[in-house]
């Protein structure tokens, strides 16, 4: 008996190991979910337990059972735990002040914090107290009366403090408003299925740090591409500061406008963005087909900063065509003038056709069309900062890019930079900034491809590729042409040069670490494998 339990345990920690390597095998390119999880527990709260309190000295309220309703401005003080619901019902111009210090509200049959009316609304995490916000709902309903979220407000909405805010919401979205919502200093967590962190009319992040989940949905999300008042087009998503991270089942940010990651006030943003089953959190029956890092209807702009991303779609995605009420349609625009973009989308090895499965294709997964570092449908522009896409099906795609400055790094499956078919001829200009691509020297892939023409008058690229003309280091229907700059092709390439521009002798073409001295600088790269030769073209002294 004890050498048949030994042998049967020997055989199930043979199948254990077995299944081990097989999953980790099918997850080459994916994420620890685990430890993902785990960093979620950076923002905490317990939860109140004394009797509750609301208190003000210059509004009013009454309270029918555990029902409170605030009906006028004023400055309001919440402490202790409720069961029941926090109403706003005040006037048009009326700007009412909720203070938490130490508060638990929770409730099952509407939303527990529910603005009615009001001109504006500030939540207040109150210094070093500890605060939660719980939607119970478990039913669908369509009832409009509803509130839509666990905090829910239909004026311009601002969440802020220097304590901790811990919503959670198992009915739609976790924190909602129909207008502006704006999130600055406290310590802020928020799960809810649909989206985390929802403003109609825009979402702004100013400082703090912001935990947001989704479940089933998109984790910060906005809605409107009216007019305001002041000419201005609604629908943007504006980070200018904190410490921001998603882990959504779609996707990370969609905007129905811009999306800007900026500077502001002292401020830098660092945000982290993980999508699909990156993200820990995606459920088999998840409503969603998009799982992109962040997803702007016009233009994403990133000036200062670091984003992270880590997705199962498009780390940056930029549309093309959408109708404004101003007149404007999308321009599906990127524009990165600064900071640090840092991504890797799903790109398992040997799978290099548009039409991979992700999580999601077979066995209930998602499933991904083609998932590229950056995407623009319009024109793409880096004049700055440093951009690392460690893997992704194309790394750089748009209809027309144009690189003058920065420091850019790709590497991909398919092609490492292809200008596309659009509303433009396609074209790819260098006018500046460091490119470095890799692409496999075997399979269809190019590690520079444009469907139109390639034009170079300054800045240093060196992209790897195939050795052939149907796939190359560098490719183009239309003409490759260098007139500045230099460009050291590892692979293929038919290159015409003009101006200053000559062709040099290096070689740079085999595995293992190089350096190159270009006009006096010293650059250092790697090549991952051994590419069949290399070409130079170069306006300056090259050396190796």
């Amino acid at each position: 008996m004890k050498k048949i339990t030994s042998l049967l345990l020997a055989i199930i920690i043979m199948i254990s190991f077995a299944s081990c390597q097989a999953q980790t095998a099918d997850t080459e390119n994916e994420a620890s979910t685990e430890n993902m999880a785990a960093s979620d527990t950076s923002v905490s709260a317990n939860e109140a337990d004394g009797e509750f309190s609301l208190t003000t000295q210059d509004g009013s309220f009454t309270n029918s059972g555990s029902i409170y309703t605030i009906s006028s401005a004023g400055t309001y003080s919440l402490s202790g735990y409720l069961e029941g619901q926090i109403i706003v019902d005040a006037g048009d111009d009326d700007e009412v002040i909720i203070e938490l210090s130490g508060a638990t509200i929770t409730y099952g049959s509407d939303s527990p914090i529910k603005i009615i009316n009001a001109d504006k609304v500030e939540i207040s995490a109150k210094k070093d107290t500890e605060n939660t916000v719980s939607d119970t709902r478990t039913a669908e309903t369509d009832d409009e009366d509803q509130g839509k979220g666990a905090i829910y407000a239909k004026c311009d909405l601002k969440i802020k403090g220097k304590g901790t805010l811990v919503v959670s919401s198992s009915y739609n979205n976790g924190i909602h408003t129909t207008k502006d919502l704006t999130v600055k200093n406290l310590s802020l967590k928020v799960t809810a299925p649909n989206n985390a962190l929802k403003g109609d009319d825009s979402v702004t992040i100013e400082s703090g740090t912001v935990v947001a989940i989704s479940t089933e949905g998109d984790g910060v999300k906005t809605e409107n591409t009216d007019v305001s008042k002041n000419g201005v087009t609604r629908g943007d998503i504006v980070i200018s500061g904190g410490t921001v991270t998603i882990y959504a089942a779609g996707d990370g940010f969609d905007s129905a406008h811009n999306f800007d990651l900026t500077s502001s006030e002292g401020e830098t943003p660092s945000v982290t963005v993980y999508t699909g089953s990156y993200s820990s959190y995606t459920s088999d029956n998840a409503a969603t087909t998009s799982y992109k890092g962040v997803k702007a209807q016009n233009e994403i702009n990133i000036a200062d900063g670091s984003i992270t991303l880590q997705t199962y779609d498009d780390g940056l995605h930029a549309d093309y065509g959408e109708a404004f009420d101003d007149g404007n349609t999308g321009s599906g625009t990127v524009n990165i003038s600064g900071g640090t973009v840092t991504m890797n989308v799903y790109a398992p090895a040997n799978k290099t056709a548009g039409g991979r499965s992700g999580p999601g294709g077979w066995g209930g997964q998602q499933s991904v069309a083609g998932a590229d570092g950056i995407h623009a449908d319009g024109e793409l522009n880096i004049s700055g900062g440093e951009t690392v896409i460690d893997s992704a099906y194309e790394g750089l795609e748009a209809n027309v890019i144009n690189i003058s400055g920065g420091k850019t790094y790709v590497s991909a499956n398919d092609d490492g930079v292809n200008a596309c078919s659009g509303a433009k001829t396609p074209q790819i200009n260098v006018a500046g900034g460091y490119l470095d691509v890799a692409v496999s020297q075997s399979g269809d892939t190019d590690g520079i491809d444009s469907n139109g023409s390639y034009s170079q008058t300054g800045g240093v690229v060196i992209t790897r590729g195939p050795s052939s003309d149907m796939a190359a280091a560098i490719d183009a229907d239309g003409q490759v042409t260098v007139s500045g700059g230099t460009l050291i092709v590892l692979g293929y390439g038919r290159v015409s040069t003009g101006g200053n521009v000559k062709s040099v002798s290096v070689s740079l073409h085999s595995q293992g670490s190089h350096t190159v001295k270009i006009d006096g600088v010293s650059y250092t790269f790697t090549n991952a494998e051994a590419y069949r030769s290399t070409s130079c073209y170069s306006d300056v002294s090259v050396s190796s």
